[in-house]
């Protein structure tokens, strides 16, 4: 792990991190694209930003450099599988330079924002579901490791892109937002009605989380405390459903809508060029538009 990460035990002080997990059961809802650019916009601001990449599709692990493992290289599917402690396959995340390669010479890292990768051929990624419900998994692997991290690493802030499920792996990240731990869960919608419609299943998700007395005995309460509208409709974009559902959104959820993110062309280059929004394309309108919910959700530039 890089060593700039390490904490000083001479400082004794263990610093307060937020979490922010961007859930919703809706696939292509820019929790990718979101978690990333977030990641790098809070990096560029000087905060130090941890990003958990839950999804077996491993997409945020590919945006931000680390797609190729080394041999021996741990993943967070031996995490939770009690193989590997998540302290130690944190890596510093990273953004593509040479097109053609995949030596580390071929990627150049980005200044605060390290990632809990996840390894898409690793042969366990898609029983992630199977060994959290076995007799012995442990719905707490993740809480547990970032408790043991922060004991050791200085972080202000934890990103998690989830799979667009709400099984055991999501409940995982849901479980994180106990009465100690100031975050939120912030589902990314597209202006469409199938996606919007879903903010009602997730509320109902939160609240059954809520009132298990499991987690009630543990202070836990899951809140959805923003609502992100992406590829929202511009002058040059966007047909009559994707304004009925965006002003939907913000008569409905108007209180705790964040700054929307407007549709561009770029976002859909994050994958093939290994590089999330705000490196690959720093002056379009979503790179703009990220900066903007950086700042609504409490983090000015330093």
């Amino acid at each position: 792990m890089t060593s700039t990460l390490a904490k000083t035990r001479a400082q004794n002080v263990r610093r307060a991190y937020k979490v922010f997990i961007f859930a919703l059961k809706a696939g292509g809802t820019a929790k990718t694209s979101t978690t990333t650019a977030l990641a790098v916009q809070l990096g560029l601001r000087g905060y130090r930003v941890l990003v958990i990449d839950l999804d077996p599709q491993c997409n945020a692990t590919r945006v931000l450099g680390r797609r190729v493992f080394k041999p021996g290289q741990k993943s967070l599917t031996d995490v939770m599988a009690d193989k590997a402690q998540l302290k130690d396959i944190i890596v510093q995340a990273r953004y593509r330079t040479d097109p053609d390669g995949d030596s580390d010479d071929s990627f150049t890292e980005i200044p605060n924002v390290w990632i809990a990768p996840g390894d898409l051929d690793h042969p366990d990624i898609d029983d992630a579901e199977r060994i959290l419900n076995a007799e012995d998994g442990n719905v707490f692997w993740l809480k547990d490791g970032l408790d043991d991290l922060a004991e050791e690493f200085d972080v202000d802030v934890v990103l998690i892109d989830p799979p667009a499920t709400y099984g055991r792996l999501t409940v995982t990240a849901l479980v994180l937002l106990d009465e100690e731990t100031e975050g939120a869960v912030i589902p990314p919608v597209l202006c469409t009605y199938k996606e919007a419609d879903a903010l009602v299943r997730l509320e109902k998700k939160l609240k059954e989380i809520s009132e298990r007395r499991m987690y009630q005995r543990r202070g836990i309460r899951p809140q959805m405390k923003y609502v992100m509208a992406c590829a929202a409709p511009t002058a040059s974009f966007g047909t009559e459903e994707h304004w009925e559902t965006f002003n939907e959104l913000k008569e409905e959820y108007g209180d705790i809508l964040l700054p929307p993110v407007h549709w561009s062309g770029v976002a859909t280059k994050i994958y093939r060029n290994e590089c999330a929004v705000p490196i690959l394309s720093p002056n379009s309108r979503p790179s703009q538009d990220y900066a903007k919910v950086a700042t609504a959700l409490g983090f000015p530039q330093r």
